[in-house]
Order: structure tokens, then sequence, then C-alpha cells
């Protein structure tokens, strides 16, 4: 009988990763085989419950973006590629026919951040020398950059400067309406615009109405059998934290379908930022001064606002980046339910297509999260077919109060019942260690009594 994986199996003080040298094959993790070593599962074809010959697979990293100076080291920004790699070729074994062939199809894509440069993504991932081995072993891997917009950004400030058209999915992609069932629906009473950082918020809002909520989805996962999510345990500054739920967004291959905030402040409506006379002030000078000033001048005064923002009780607050923030999670929730149940053309499956998500919490990313992390070992792999509760039980290691966190809180929500069988009973870990919060984020986020029972 299989074993019940929506409540995670967890690995707890796993090694570091191997290296990587950008020429050489990585080497795969030694803590994936001791997981499914552990699991019930049969140890040499994990996946053979979920995945038969002439599938199509979608393997979903968390690529966000290339690291760089004044970001965040690779270790904390990405899914390390040691453990890309065993779960590649665990679902090649399980794709292998009764002649010894792989047949069926494996994805590897995801939808970066549009300032994201994919070509160096890759090479600081060590990507090609592994499409060159699966390549000579007849492992079909297609890999896919989903976005349809790029953008040239400043690297050392962030701003963007211009941006263009990309070809997305190779597969094309669908645009999917969900209509009243969108979480988002309920506060379309309010009025406000939606709104993404860098966006125009006004086509954003045309995607989201009454009744309608469109998102651009790729093919790749609309046509896929089965989803392997490889999410990477970080804080994020917008939503608390960000893992299995959140790299959900990573299916969508246009950013203005994603309403990120609504905007202005929740006195008008909105949740952009709190009340507040600063919050309006730096909402209004931000673009303005991303326009003219120089470069220097910018990277300076964004310096000094991320020190300001680790070091005070009450730091300025814009994007969408506070726990007062309605509405990523929504969004988030629509993603996840999109790559549960959605098939071709967009048109809802007869049963929710199987999510398969492997957590590399190896290297956490805490403070200022997702693409300023910093680094800390928490030598921890979360393996589950229940996103959410995946990220229910990371949290719970990583020393935060679930409740504090409006994409886990709501999934004791009826409505969320599509996309998790969470239920409040559920028992969960003993905090592993205590994460930095991100600073917005830092009085509420983490316990103040751990009182939960080992799981």
């Amino acid at each position: 009988m299989l074993p019940d994986f929506d409540q995670p199996l967890i690995l707890r003080n796993q090694p570091h990763y191997p290296s990587i040298d950008g020429g050489n094959l990585v080497e795969s993790h030694s803590g994936v085989s001791a997981l499914f070593a552990s699991s019930g599962l049969d140890p040499v074809n994990p996946f053979s419950h979920w995945i038969q010959p002439g599938m199509r697979v979608l393997v979903k990293p968390n690529w966000v973006r290339h690291a760089a100076e004044d970001w965040s080291v690779l270790e904390a920004l990405v899914t390390h590629t040691s453990l890309l790699r065993p779960v590649i070729e665990l679902v090649a074994r399980a794709l292998t026919n009764s002649n010894g062939r792989v047949e069926g199809e494996i994805i590897l894509a995801d939808a970066p951040l549009q300032s994201a440069n994919f070509e160096l993504l890759l090479t600081q991932c060590a990507i090609a020398p592994l499409l060159l081995d699966w390549r000579a072993r007849s492992i079909p891997v297609h890999l896919r950059d989903l976005r349809r917009i790029i953008a040239e950004t400043d690297e050392s400030t962030g701003v963007v400067q211009s941006s263009r058209e990309a070809p997305g999915d190779a597969t094309g992609d669908t645009i999917v309406d969900l209509s009243t069932q969108s979480r988002l629906e309920e506060l379309l009473n309010c009025g406000n615009q939606f709104g993404v950082s860098n966006y125009d918020s006004s086509t954003t809002s045309s995607h989201h109405s009454p009744g309608v909520h469109r998102y651009r989805i790729a093919n790749s996962l609309l046509d896929s059998d089965v989803v392997i999510n490889l999410p990477k345990w970080k804080t994020h500054v917008k939503t608390g934290i960000t893992g299995a739920l959140k790299n959900f967004i990573g299916i969508n291959c246009d950013k203005a379908y994603l309403p990120h905030f609504r905007v202005g402040p929740p006195c008008r409506g909105g949740d952009e930022y709190p009340d507040s006379f600063s919050g309006d002030l730096l909402a209004r000078i931000r673009p303005w001064f991303e326009r003219v000033m120089p470069g220097e001048v910018i990277r300076s005064a964004r310096k000094s606002l991320l020190a300001s923002r680790q070091r005070s009780n009450a730091p300025l607050v814009f994007g969408g980046a506070w726990p007062g923030n309605d509405t990523l999670w929504r969004t988030i929730h629509d993603m996840v339910f999109i790559a549960r149940w959605l098939g071709p053309n967009g048109v809802k499956l007869s049963s929710p297509r199987p999510i398969l998500t492997l957590l590399d919490a190896i290297v956490a990313g805490e403070g200022d999260g997702p693409l300023r992390p910093q680094p800390r070992n928490m030598g921890c792999l979360l393996f589950g077919t229940d996103p959410g509760q995946i990220d229910l039980f990371a949290t719970a290691l990583s020393g935060f109060d679930w409740q504090q966190v409006p994409a886990l809180a709501h999934l004791a929500d009826p409505a969320a019942a599509a996309i998790t069988r969470f239920k409040t009973t559920t028992a969960l870990p003993k905090p592993e260690l205590l994460l930095v919060p991100p600073a917005a984020w830092a009085s509420g986020l983490p316990l103040k009594e751990p009182a939960y029972e080992a799981a």
C-alpha cells in the first residue's frame, strides 16, 4: 500500500551541496536517494506509482534569477542542481518501458523574473553539461524559458531600462479564466487597481474584473500528466515565506497577469503599503527617482533603504512587501488550483493532476528574500504530494508561525479544499532553527511559543 505523502516526509541533518563547476557534471546530492530509501517507496523507481512510460512530466525548479553582486549567492537563491539532477534521472527511470527505452517527455521549465539573464543562470547552475549527458543517454529533456517578456535591467540598481517580447513556451500558452472561482474575486468590491512592480497597473487590472480573472499559462503545464515541483525555501518580503506554493507563479508566462497588490494604502482600498505619509511619498517619488537619477545615486539610495529596513522597527514599505498584503496569497492559490486541476486548453480535469514536491531547504534564504536573501544552513529536504502542507511543515521547521502567513492561514478556508488536504489539527514539527524574517514581518512571523508536536 502506498504511504500517505500529503503529510511531508522530512530528512534532516543533510550535508552541504556538492560543488558546481560550470564545465563539469554536478554530482547528485546523497540526500535524494536517502530520502526515497526511507520513504516506503521503491528506492530504485520511487516515482513509479505516479509516472508511467508515455507520460509528459513537467519539472519545475525555482530559477527566479541569476546570482549577482549586491543580490544573493546562488545557493540561497535557486534550487540546487545537485537535487535537480537525480530527480530528473528518477523521472526518466519511471518513464522507461519494458524494452529499456525512455518513453515520454521531460520538460524542464520556469518563468524567471523578467530581469533574469537565463543563459547566465544556466551557466551558474551548470545545466549545459547535464543536457549533453542526458542527450547521450537518450533521456528526452526539453529546456524551456516560459517568459513572454524579458527586461534589460541595470544590474547594480535593479531598475528596468527597457523590455522586449520573448518567444515563451515552445508549445505556446493559453489564456485561462478562473471567473468567479478565483480567490481574487472577493477583492473587487474595493474598487482599486491591481498592481505588479515594474508593470502598468491598468494592464494587470484589465485581466481581472468582476467575474473575469485571466492568467497566461504555459502549455507545458496544461499538457503535462504529472508535475515535479522543486522549490527553494526562502523568506519573502511580500508573502513571509516562499516555497512549494509560490513556485507555481512560474507557470504563468507574463507577470502582468499576476496581481501582487492593490494600488495604494488600506485607507484608500489598497494593500501596497500601510497607511502612512512616508508610504505615500515613497510610492509617488520612486518611479520619478528611478527614471531621472544617475545609477550611482540609485545604488546608494537602495543600499541605504535596505539597511534601514533591517534596522528599523517600522521599515519603509513599498510594492506590497508587508504582512498586510491581502492580494498575492490569492494569486498564489489560483496558480496552485490551475496546476492541480486544469488540463489542455484550460479545460478542467476529471481528477487532480499529481504534484510531487521536493523542497530544497538544505541551504535556506533568510532576511530580505526572495531576491536578496542571506544563506542559512538548514540541512533539510521535504517530500510530499500536498504543496500547502510542505510549506506548513517548512514554516514550522523555520521557527515561524504559519497562522501569520496569509497563503498558509487561508489553507484552512473551505475554498482551499481544492488545493490542499490540510487540517488545523495536523501535528507540525518542532523548529529546527529560527530563520531571520523579512524586516516588515519581524514582529509577527517568529513563533512566540514553539509548542508544536514532533511529526
